[in-house]
């Protein structure tokens, strides 16, 4: 329960903080503006005037290379709400940096975020070699494989995180020669999946259509409440209760809860 009330309280005060750049800031001889568009939404729709916005703004910021031949064109769920467009800033030319001794911390990480993002979405691809590097030492074969960095794309604006994704290797070629710095032996066993945490759960919950942004907190809130899971360590366990609960539902409603079924 109270993991769900840090969820609910963050996702609250991240509203609200788009919801001041919605509604409009002080930004000192501009007057009062309004920085982004309507964030209750989950649409992917973006107008044709901040298309050719965006696309000015790649090309003057960062060159033809980054630039699309046509729009990137982004598919929404099945539940989207496409009544707004997808959020993004309303003026370019308000760049974060213009910003940063304007807006409060809070809002101007967010619009950061917001901003990078759209610019991001309507730039070419990161492109990667796919690798396998094979090092030969003595009678032992060593194997490392990854991803070489070709061409940044998008990520010029919003470098990727390293959680979940493939290393990147280093520039190497045939027969080059190679230092060992340090060798070390570990041994891993299969494992199963990891229980749901608060984010797993979202991301799958979001993945499968269930709920919304806005309802997802509510969720998680719920089935603790009824019982139906309970949280250790972080992460959620099925009770007695939630596991009979659920083997009745699967017994008799197989074509809604056994999606293979169907």
């Amino acid at each position: 329960q109270a993991a769900a009330n840090r969820l609910g309280y963050a996702a609250s005060r991240t509203m609200r903080v788009a919801q001041r750049l919605y509604e409009g800031v002080d930004l000192g001889s501009d007057g009062q503006v309004a920085l982004i568009t309507y964030m209750r939404t989950d649409s992917t729709r973006v107008s044709d005037d901040a298309l050719r916005a965006v696309r000015e703004r790649i090309q003057a910021d960062h060159g033809s290379r980054y630039l699309p031949e046509k729009p990137n064109v982004y598919a929404s769920g099945k539940s989207a709400q496409e009544a707004h467009e997808a959020v993004r800033p309303t003026d370019l030319s308000y760049t974060p940096a213009r910003l940063a001794s304007l807006l409060p911390s809070e809002q101007l990480r967010l619009y950061t975020l917001i901003y990078n993002r759209f610019v991001a979405s309507q730039m070419r691809p990161a492109v990667f070699s796919v690798t396998t590097v094979e090092v030969t030492a003595s009678k032992g074969l060593f194997r490392a494989s990854g991803r070489v960095l070709r061409f940044d794309g998008f990520r010029r604006v919003m470098p990727a995180s390293s959680k979940g994704e493939e290393p990147q290797l280093p520039p190497v070629s045939d027969g080059q020669g190679l230092d060992l710095l340090r060798l070390s032996g570990h041994q891993h066993f299969t494992q199963p999946p990891a229980r749901f945490n608060e984010a797993s759960l979202v991301k799958t919950l979001e993945k499968e259509g269930i709920g919304r942004p806005s309802t997802y907190a509510a969720i998680i809130s719920k089935i603790q409440e009824r019982g139906y899971v309970e949280q250790r360590e972080r992460r959620f366990f099925a009770t007695e209760t939630g596991m009979k609960v659920t083997d009745l539902l699967v017994e008799h409603f197989k074509q809604v809860m056994d999606r293979g079924s169907k």
